[in-house]
């Protein structure tokens, strides 16, 4: 046997554990605005110490575990963190040594290993329940772990013991899991406010709560204690400006804000917050403090990135393009990057730069709307092929929905080229390697409708209930199918009647109970369900069925300016040509 100290001395568990006390848990929203600009977490700070050694409990261990753990030591030298942290978890199981166990956490809370972290600083508390350190990375490993119950027992044995604790960000997390875990909280936080009214962790949390609940006033009243215990307390008094932009108190909230950035000039997070949240009400004062936070950090590509947008946005093109050009010469937000310049582009008619720079689109958010934009670029130079082949290039780089995008997008181009047989091929070749793709099924179902194919789109929309009977899209285009094709009213009526359940406020389920009335005889209640449609989202299809139900009931000359009002939304609208042709109307 082989005594710890003898063999490594103070170099193994000499690195402190500096993941403790309310900056561990400061990934919450009200924690970043206590801090300067962010440091970004780096696996790399696991490095041989460099402060003072720590001592050592002269415990003894085996020669073999001694072994594993210099192993690991070295591996952390060498950035193999799996190895260490393998190693690590292993040797505290197995010797049930605290500081091993220490090691351990602190390990895997830097890799961000949250089973683990979680598993070693629970053994950690097991083996010392008194160490308020190991309390806390428990607790917070808890709260990412969503086991809010263990972790407010965790935080109240802490409170108890005079050490920081967690409650804002058990709050926080709270909100983002269900509301069913907020009511009980609540409760929980009100009795533990009766014995520790002061206490500023636990009201900032308390008014978290109340908020989310819609209970505003008690939670400005929880805040304001706080504020008035510690008027430099940033946490609460960004949580005040929530709750009185929750309340629609924008004004006063805003004023708050530019307040806390002018008396704290110097707090990065804040004011990179105050610029995002006045953007949708201010362009030029959120233009003006991204341009603050750039001189503060030249090199930030978060910073650059949200004031080109907010550039693009005010209608400064020329800067918007060149930081967004700055974005790609510094390899940082290049895909985003390309797609907006893309779009800047497109919207000045440089098209052959605007193709450039959509074609440049990675997977993501943008994806596959810049990929939609580049083959309408394409067809509309009468450059189909090269849409296609751009298409089919791209369909073989990418997986998943975005494929299935893909797929849609093809079909689209051969459809709108009338190739209808084309297109149907590839929406079949997509399902059979997607098969339970609803996208690709309401796509498919949509183009057998254009070609009175009924049969095969009821049965594909109907193969989409079977995957998802809630699915609104399905329900409401299966009932206008059948209200307008077909003599099937009341099985119509049955699917409408459900989507508008599920989706009262869509237009275009709004659009259909109106039609399904009308072909009911049901007109003056077809009107009124038309008349709201076409208000909350103007279409020329919506004006086309409003058109015919004013024709049909004597308003001739109302329908004749909503048919107007929808060749002006679509010119080229097949279904206001077809009703106007059907019902032998000439528009003067």
């Amino acid at each position: 046997m082989i005594k710890l100290s003898t063999l490594i001395g103070q170099h193994l568990l000499a690195t402190p554990l500096k993941l403790v006390g309310s900056a561990l848990l400061g990934a919450v929203l009200l924690q970043g605005c206590a801090s300067s600009k962010p440091q970004k977490t780096d696996p790399n700070a696991i490095t041989s110490p460099t402060e003072s050694p720590t001592k050592v409990p002269d415990r003894t261990l085996s020669s073999d575990t001694l072994y594993a753990l210099l192993v690991a030591e070295m591996a952390i030298d060498r950035k193999r963190y799996d190895i260490a942290l393998s190693n690590y978890v292993q040797q505290s199981i197995a010797t049930r040594d605290p500081d091993v166990t220490a090691r351990a956490t602190q390990i895997a809370r830097i890799l961000k290993a949250h089973q683990p972290a979680l598993e070693m600083a629970e053994l950690w508390v097991d083996l010392e329940p008194h160490n308020n350190e190991a309390k806390l990375i428990a607790t917070a490993e808890l709260i990412e772990a969503k086991q809010l119950k263990t972790a407010m027992a965790h935080a109240t044995d802490l409170l108890r013991n005079g050490a920081p604790t967690a409650f804002d960000a058990i709050a926080v997390r709270a909100t983002e899991v269900d509301v069913a875990s907020v009511r009980p909280l609540i409760n929980d936080y009100r009795q533990l406010l009766q014995e520790y009214p002061k206490n500023q962790q636990l009201l900032l949390g308390y008014s978290v709560l109340l908020q989310h609940d819609q209970q505003n006033r008690l939670a400005l009243k929880a805040i304001e204690k706080v504020l008035a215990a510690d008027s430099n307390n940033l946490r609460a008094a960004f949580q005040e400006t929530r709750i009185l932009q929750q309340m629609g108190r924008q004004d006063l909230a805003l004023k708050k804000l530019s307040t806390l950035v002018a008396n704290n000039p110097d707090n990065f997070t804040l004011r990179a917050r105050y610029a995002r949240i006045i953007s949708a009400t201010d362009l030029n004062e959120s233009r003006r403090q991204f341009e603050t936070l750039l001189l503060q950090a030249p090199n930030d590509p978060e910073i650059l990135f949200s004031l080109a947008i907010v550039e693009k946005e005010s209608g400064r093109l020329a800067s918007s393009k060149a930081h967004f050009q700055s974005l790609l010469d510094s390899g940082y937000y290049e895909s985003s990057a390309h797609y907006h310049l893309g779009d800047l582009y497109e919207n000045t008619d440089d098209t052959a730069q605007a193709l450039t720079h959509l074609q440049q689109v990675e997977p993501g958010q943008n994806y596959l709307n810049a990929m939609s934009r580049a083959t309408a670029i394409l067809t509309n130079s009468n450059r189909e092929i090269e849409a296609l082949k751009l298409i089919r290039e791209q369909r073989v780089q990418t997986e998943g929905n975005y494929k299935e995008g893909l797929f849609v997008l093809e079909s689209e181009i051969m459809s709108t080229a009338g190739q209808m047989s084309a297109a149907e091929l590839v929406l079949s070749d997509g399902l059979l390697e997607f098969p339970e793709s609803t996208r690709l099924l309401y796509s498919r179902a949509m183009l057998y409708t254009r070609i009175d194919y009924i049969a095969a789109a009821e049965q594909d929309l109907k193969l989409i209930l079977t995957l998802k009977p809630n699915n609104t899209a399905a329900l409401n285009a299966l009932g206008y199918t059948l209200a307008d094709r077909t003599d099937r009213l009341d099985e119509a009526y049955t699917y409408i009647q459900k989507a508008f359940t599920l989706n009262p406020t869509d237009p275009a389920v709004i659009d259909s109970l109106g039609w399904i009335e009308y072909r009911r005889g049901n007109h003056q209640i077809a009107l009124t369900r038309l008349r709201e449609a076409m208000s909350a989202m103007p279409d020329h299809e919506i004006a086309a069925h409003l058109g015919e139900v004013l024709w049909i009931t004597g308003g001739e000359q109302e329908a004749k300016k909503v048919w107007r009002q929808g060749l002006k939304l679509n010119p080229q609208s097949s279904v206001i040509h077809e009703t106007l042709h059907r019902l032998k109307v000439q528009l003067d």
